[in-house]
């Protein structure tokens, strides 16, 4: 094998290895989905510095200043905010999922426990990917 020959291969190799880096890579509709996880578990949760992707279940209330997915229906309607986790929407996604509030809801986004502070939630759900409105049983 000659120079020539050897740097050609060299040359076609990196082509293709820099070529396939970019075919593949997935959208976001395509990416693997949070494993699912209870409400109850993120809400006994130790406080956690590190951020969690998840998919959690709950009923979704979208109200000026009480933005939040609370454990059930009557969590909400009693106050009970313990028993919640704030969630964060963009100023899209608030006009994207308006009608869900007032819903059970799946919704998949990074979670991150609050320690005891002022905050009267228990957590918060940022950088939301997807929120699916659930539907009841029949």
């Amino acid at each position: 094998m000659n120079l020539s020959s050897f740097r050609m291969m060299i040359a076609a190799f990196f082509l293709i290895m820099s070529a396939s880096s970019w075919a593949q890579t997935p959208s976001e509709d395509e990416a693997p989905h949070a494993p699912p996880i209870s409400i109850v578990t993120l809400l006994a949760e130790p406080v956690s510095k590190i951020p969690q992707r998840v998919q959690v279940a709950g009923f979704l209330v979208l109200e000026f200043e009480g933005q939040a997915l609370y454990f059930h229906k009557e969590d909400y309607q009693q106050g009970l905010t313990s028993n919640a986790i704030r969630i964060a929407l963009t100023p899209q996604q608030e006009t994207q999922f308006k009608d869900f509030s007032g819903s059970y809801v799946l919704v998949e986004a990074s979670f991150k426990k609050v320690p005891n502070s002022e905050d009267i939630f228990t957590g918060s759900l940022f950088n939301v990917r997807r929120i699916v409105k659930l539907l009841p049983r029949r």
